[in-house]
């Protein structure tokens, strides 16, 4: 069964009418977008409200999108393993920090996705552009949480450092990949009750510390509302 690597509320998938596998042609020439991920370092290192995330105890880095095991098949982060985002969501993770080591001592929260460049959202809206989804992937001009730099997609491990079992990789299009879908794919038997408790789990340290999850992603949690960060945060530049 193939799962997508590539963030759908950066791909903001609301509801998945079927659970239909979608599977994007692999381009011929993937690329390495490493100019485009300088230029996004220099911004993320320079702006007083971006915080990185990378070295933060509690946490460990697995960008998806700095290889090329993702649904754009390019490499969008030139293999660079460094993670940003604004400083009110950094409080925020921290916090969350500290709930998982009260309440699931040894356990990290594996980060796939953090602030996103709208250069990388743009390859992301190409690759599902004339396909059924290509409706639910968040334009550069409006931008999803991840451009604000209040966003993360993450998964969580157990003491012994392995990802708990939440059913689905990040970023699948299944239905079952989100909280609206669990009761139904428990019932069919595509989920197991380990499988989403393990979901809760997260969401419980999530939730605790603030964040709002998506209710068709188990990975993706945003700082706050959407229609609080359009608001009152300004969107990346670049």
């Amino acid at each position: 069964m193939f799962f997508l690597t590539v963030c759908v509320a950066c791909i903001s998938v609301f509801a998945h009418e079927t659970d239909s596998l979608f599977v994007p042609p692999k381009p011929d020439k993937p690329l390495r977008y490493c100019s485009s991920v300088k230029k996004w370092i220099e911004f993320a290192t320079a702006d007083s409200n971006m915080v990185e995330i990378t070295r933060l105890k509690g946490v460990r880095m697995d960008l998806r999108y700095a290889t090329f095991e993702n649904v754009t098949g390019h490499d969008l982060y030139c293999g660079v393993q460094r993670a940003f985002v604004h400083k009110d969501a950094a409080a925020k993770l921290r916090k969350a920090i500290k709930i998982m080591q009260r309440d699931m001592p040894g356990s990290m929260l594996v980060i796939f996705d953090a602030s996103r460049p709208l250069y990388a959202q743009e390859a992301l809206r190409r690759t599902v552009r004339g396909t059924p989804y290509s409706a639910y992937v968040s334009s550069p001009g409006k931008g999803g949480m991840h451009n604000f730099g209040l966003a993360l997609d993450l998964g969580i491990t157990d003491a012994d450092g392995n990802l708990l079992d939440m059913g689905t990789d990040f970023d699948s299009f299944e239905r079952c990949a989100g909280e609206v879908g669990e009761a139904e794919a428990l019932k069919s038997g595509r989920l197991t009750q380990e499988q989403v408790d393990n979901r809760n789990k997260l969401r419980k340290i999530m939730r605790g510390a603030g964040w709002v999850p998506l209710g068709s992603e188990w990975w993706h949690f945003n700082a706050f509302p959407s229609k609080y960060v359009r608001e009152n945060y300004p969107k990346f530049p670049l």
